[in-house]
């Protein structure tokens, strides 16, 4: 697939617009060029296909590719009866924004015209391999600080050095992903799952990549964070006295990403869970304070087959009936997780109707395996408060969807991707063609 970048002509009486030509297409190494690409190898060739011949001096004349503050070297060939120039480019420097100009001017043998102009800028790669392969190599350490003073440590497997390496600007990179691990807490598979998915794409150069790992208790050493199984609600860490939320880890390394300005090409994150992990970052959608921090940043949250989904008021969907009901017999069903009443100390001062704006305005996407249908196994089936959520996760999923549709059909921003012949397995959803899709859609 060639992108065409067209300069069209408008049609009039001046006999000048008969003596005109126009750019088709322009790629670097055989892919579409485009304004602000990224990670372009530092040996590149760049093709500029032309409607018509060109003069090969005319053409010299009016290009330049420099870095801001100096010229880069390159020779020019041409073919196709010089309607198409090969640009082959002296090598590049890591990291590093160029720009190619090529002036308006008579570009033809017979004085056609090149209008406009164009100016098209981009980034060279990083010189840095990332780190996907989920060892303790691709572990990062951050140190967070509680409300008096108290140090913990949080690790985390991450595909860049993004805490100590400070110096480094990472030009390349426009997204940043965080997937949550599941009850397992398996985070270094989680990372390496959604390292294959983006290295299908060719988005591994650049994508931030964060697994976080929530600790238990047997796990931690020193003054490592750890949590029983509520880290997926928010909930405080275990630590005497830290009060530090899981809600609060992830604020602070989008914080850290965000507000270091060393990613200054960022323009989405996307927050990812699959299972357990899903009813964090669900829960975590509607009620993180990083969003409205960063009102430039796009935010993205993906619910890979949960199970336990937070209401914004007491309907529940009687799939008997096919109606949205208030329950009957089931206390506690409005209690956080599954809904606003004794809802976790992170959200303490926040009204609930703040909190249903937000799951209702945020970008949420309800990612389902078609096959995610069990009822054994981990699927909660003994609560009532889970069970008035739908018979498996896949009607669970559905439900809340539908829940949305029904009540906010026109300012929900919340929508559902089917992942056909999947079940509960993070590894096949996240490298799903459906996931693949939905990354490169929502970057």
């Amino acid at each position: 697939m060639v992108l065409s970048l067209t300069f069209l002509v408008s049609c009039n009486d001046d006999d000048n617009d008969l003596l005109s030509l126009s750019i088709l297409s322009i790629s670097a190494n055989g892919t579409p060029l485009e304004d602000g690409s990224l990670n372009i190898p530092l040996n590149s060739v760049i093709d500029v296909a032309f409607s018509s011949e060109i003069v090969p001096s005319k053409f010299e004349g009016l290009l330049s590719i420099t870095n801001g503050s100096s010229n880069l070297e390159y020779t020019v060939s041409y073919s196709n009866a010089s309607t198409k120039a090969t640009i082959s480019l002296a090598q590049m420097d890591v990291n590093t924004s160029y720009s190619l100009s090529i002036q308006a001017g008579n570009l033809g043998p017979n004085g056609e015209l090149f209008k406009g102009g164009l100016e098209i800028s981009f980034v060279t790669n990083l010189g840095k391999t990332p780190c996907l392969n989920g060892s303790s190599a691709c572990i990062q350490k951050m140190k967070l600080v509680n409300g008096s003073g108290a140090e913990f440590n949080f690790d985390m497997y991450s595909n860049y050095d993004f805490i100590d390496d400070t110096q480094f600007t990472y030009n390349s990179i426009n997204q940043l992903v965080i997937v949550v691990h599941g009850l397992t807490r398996n985070a270094d598979e989680y990372f390496s799952y959604m390292g294959n998915s983006l290295k299908s794409i060719n988005k591994e150069e650049t994508t931030l990549l964060v697994s976080p790992y929530f600790k238990d208790n047997a796990a931690a050493t020193g003054s490592d964070l750890y949590w029983d199984t509520r880290w997926r609600e928010g909930a405080n860490s275990g630590n005497t006295s830290a009060s530090i939320s899981s809600f609060t880890v992830i604020d602070s390394v989008i914080d850290k990403v965000l507000a270091s300005g060393n990613f200054p090409n960022l323009n989405t994150v996307f927050v990812i869970g699959h299972s357990s992990g899903a009813a964090f970052a669900q829960h975590y959608a509607l009620a993180n304070k990083s969003e409205n921090s960063f009102p430039e940043i796009n935010f993205e949250y993906g619910i890979a087959n949960n199970q336990y989904f937070y209401y914004p008021d007491g309907l529940r969907y009687d799939e008997t009936t096919q109606q949205f009901v208030t329950p009957i017999g089931c206390s506690g069903y409005d209690f956080w997780p599954y809904g606003y009443q004794f809802a976790v100390p992170y959200l303490s001062g926040i009204e609930q109707s703040v909190i249903t704006e937000q799951q209702v305005t945020r970008n949420t996407t309800y990612l389902l395996g078609s096959n995610d249908t069990s009822t054994v196994g981990s699927l909660n089936t003994s609560e009532c408060q889970a069970v008035l959520l739908g018979e498996n996760r896949l009607k669970r999923g559905e439900n809340m969807f539908l829940y949305m549709e029904t009540f906010y059909p026109t300012t929900n921003n919340h929508k559902k991707i089917i992942v056909n012949n999947v079940g509960h397995d993070a590894n096949s959803m996240f490298n799903s063609s459906e996931f693949k899709q939905y990354i490169i859609d929502n970057q």
